[in-house]
């Protein structure tokens, strides 16, 4: 993470850009994700657009842990830690927003810039992300939740559950299309072809029947946000 976050930091003066840009966020969701010790829970709001275009969070949970490794030993710069974190799925770029006291930063990275990816034609396999309905329902935040089971073509066992929402409309296909093919190049040297993931919002992700995150509220409202930095000379 910390890496990461170093590789982000040195990359934000080549990638930040003079333009105002909105993007609408349809569903805003807030998961409670399961910690190492299984006891308890963080929790993280996760918004989306329906058309799978963007995510966006503005969790608290991360704005305080990249408040530590920025302002090492100096906790107080973390109270008013405030962040606003944007994926665009069809570019795969990142548009990151902190602020904390009188320190703000911005950047826009593009996410194969800070990913190391081999060559595609050196792949060692290639596959389709494959999903099928259970035929199972499961109720979440009062909402009846569709399951559906998301594997590998070429590993059928390696299975994980998705439990969806189908009365919110989200192209989930789009939303991870991109993002995976990435991913799986990155982490695995492998090449996805084509995903089919079914549509809805995500309620639930299990994955040998323990939640890996679990929608705790929802929120239908829609938020429109604004992105607008510039940085100007004139003499």
């Amino acid at each position: 993470m910390h890496k990461i976050l170093t590789y982000l930091l040195i990359l934000a003066i080549a990638s930040s850009y003079a333009q105002e840009k909105k993007i609408t966020i349809d569903y805003t969701v807030e998961y409670l994700i399961p910690k190492k010790n299984k006891t308890e829970t963080d929790t993280v709001s996760i918004g989306f657009e329906k058309n799978g275009r963007y995510l966006w969070t503005n969790s608290e949970y991360l704005a305080k842990d990249l408040g530590r490794s920025i302002f090492r030993g100096k906790e107080q710069l973390l109270k008013d830690a405030e962040i606003g974190i944007i994926l665009d799925t069809e570019k795969l770029t990142i548009t990151l927003c902190f602020s904390s006291g009188e320190n703000e930063i911005y950047m826009n990275v593009a996410l194969n810039t800070i990913i190391p990816i081999p060559n595609s034609n050196n792949a060692s396999e290639s596959f389709e992300l494959l999903s099928e309905p259970t035929g199972e329902m499961i109720k979440v935040v009062n909402r009846e939740a569709e399951i559906y089971t998301v594997f590998p073509s070429n590993k059928p066992d390696d299975t994980i559950y998705f439990a969806l929402d189908k009365e919110f409309k989200v192209d989930n296909t789009k939303l991870f299309d991109n993002f995976l093919s990435l991913f799986f190049a990155a982490e695995e040297n492998a090449e996805m072809k084509a995903s089919n993931f079914p549509n809805g919002l995500i309620l639930n992700i299990l994955d040998d029947g323990k939640s890996v995150i679990k929608a705790h509220k929802i929120d239908t409202k829609k938020k429109t946000i604004t992105l607008n930095h510039s940085y100007k000379i004139t003499e």
